[in-house]
């Protein structure tokens, strides 16, 4: 059976709009399990980002409760959460995000240095091996201007790595990339996945979606279904598409 790592119930998310309230996320249940790959699908303005910045504590909610191994998250106030996020979790955005006059390896260490509990030489050391994991180890002494989207992207998930995260955050990761450097991004979460980091991704490409083990379909702020696939093989991409593809269209995608 496999164990929950992350669990939201009645999630609510509500913003006021000339006076009338615009229910973003409406009692939203889901559960998110260790060591899985998920993905949340769903059209234009569903709430898939809402959703992900209300359960990484980037956003607060109306109404309900987010809790990550068991901890009530909704409970603690901002810099308690802040601290959480930084010591629990990883985050990889559509934007880099990447300090523009640090170089990608000071983008890297930076943020592991709050790890208090390890020290300086263990810090660097785990940047250099994440650097030389996404490929970019030539280019570390860079600033982001000098290096492909590709290459900042790939440096803006080491970073999001350097903290040992219990779970990663990716929203729309490629969707600033082109074909080749989204393949690359793909192929990188999954290494990653297959070696055990648990990733909760939200996109609107199918082809994205592929990699997950499981996607969850939002529409107009509620799960509206949910689909398990098997673990992700390069020659079955195609039947896996299609079957894709076949329960998105019976979710009126």
């Amino acid at each position: 059976m496999k164990q929950t790592i992350l669990e939201a119930k009645g999630l609510c998310k509500s913003f006021a709009n000339n006076g009338l309230q615009n229910h973003v996320l409406d009692h939203v249940d889901i559960e998110i399990y260790e060591g899985d790959f998920t993905v949340i699908m769903g059209s234009s303005g569903s709430g898939k980002s809402t959703l992900l910045y209300c359960l990484s504590g980037m956003d607060h909610v109306t109404s309900g409760s987010v809790k990550y191994r068991g901890a009530e998250l909704t409970r603690l106030r901002e810099k308690e959460m802040a601290v959480y996020r930084q010591r629990e979790f990883g985050f990889v955005f559509q934007q880099v995000h990447l300090v523009s006059n640090l170089t990608l390896f000071e983008n890297v260490v930076v943020p592991g240095f709050l790890n208090k509990e390890k020290r300086t030489e263990q810090i660097r050391e785990r940047a250099c091996d994440l650097l030389a994991q996404v490929n970019v180890t030539e280019a570390k002494d860079r600033l982001p201007a000098q290096v492909s989207g590709g290459e900042a992207q790939r440096a803006a998930i080491a970073r999001a790595l350097i903290g040992e995260p219990g779970l990663l955050f990716a929203d729309e990761p490629t969707g600033a990339l082109n074909r080749k450097n989204t393949e690359d991004v793909l192929a990188l979460l999954t290494a990653f996945h297959v070696g055990g980091q648990s990733i909760l991704m939200v996109t609107h490409d199918i082809h994205v979606a592929l990699r997950a083990g499981r996607i969850l379909y939002l529409d107009d702020g509620v799960i509206r279904g949910e689909l398990t696939l098997p673990p992700f093989a390069e020659d079955e991409i195609k039947s896996r598409e299609k079957q894709i593809s076949a329960w998105l269209s019976s979710m009126d995608w």
